[in-house]
């Protein structure tokens, strides 16, 4: 058996508004376009976001791991910009 191709990874900043989440609970859109931190831009899924969904939104300092096909394989929040 090969060994599994190494899994690539970018890193992005990502502020939501709670009105701009609100399109997305809608069903008026369910990927969202960031840019990381190469210039890079990346499609996500909306599902793969809703657990870093707060009152204020989402806002934070994430990281997205995926294949050389480009399927998402993990998508971390590193840092929450909330504040209360």
């Amino acid at each position: 058996m090969a060994p599994a191709a190494p899994l690539q990874q970018s890193y992005f900043r990502l502020v939501l508004t709670a009105e701009q989440v609100e399109l997305f609970y809608s069903g008026n859109k369910n990927r969202v376009q960031v840019t990381d931190s190469n210039g890079k831009t990346l499609n996500i899924p909306w599902s793969a976001l809703v657990s870093h969904v707060t009152p204020l939104g989402v806002r934070g300092d994430f990281v997205i791991r995926y294949d050389k096909q480009g399927k998402l394989r993990e998508l971390r929040r590193l840092r929450s910009l909330d504040t209360r």
